[in-house]
């Protein structure tokens, strides 16, 4: 199957009127947004606290696989980030909660518009095709 070059998109008014790139610093907020919701373990931990609170231990057994070193940092930055909130509670065995903070809530309608995304273009992600030949674009 021969597979078309992606030719450059030609606008027109209705889809992007008066569209420009990004600026400098939009591009490096956009690459700290990146960073803060990406890492091995980042999403499914998000996705994990959606319904709300969750234990540090019902944390690791929900994620098989992973481990606590991993966990502990993955929660660390998601706190660091301001995505997720980490409630100690002064008890005996020490009792820690996590839940989603408001710019994690936040996340959530992007992450579904993304899901949507991903779901239109199912066939061109798990397209085993060289990384260095063109896609051709997709009709919606």
């Amino acid at each position: 199957m021969k597979i078309d070059p992606v030719l450059p998109r030609e606008y027109d008014d209705e889809d992007c009127a008066g569209c420009v790139g990004p600026s400098d610093i939009d591009i490096l907020r956009f690459q700290r947004t990146i960073r803060a919701i990406t890492g091995k373990w980042k999403i499914e931990i998000v996705c994990m606290l959606i319904e709300g609170p969750v234990r540090f231990g019902v944390l690791r057994r929900s994620l098989p696989g992973i481990t606590q070193h991993t966990l502990t940092e993955q929660l660390k930055e998601l706190v660091s980030n301001g995505i997720v909130i980490r409630r100690p509670y002064a008890e005996i065995p020490p009792k820690v909660e996590y839940e989603l903070s408001r710019a994690g809530i936040d996340l959530m309608p992007i992450f579904q518009k993304m899901l949507e995304w991903s779901v239109t273009y199912d066939s061109i992600l798990t397209a085993d095709h060289p990384s260095d030949e063109p896609i051709a674009p997709q009709a919606l």
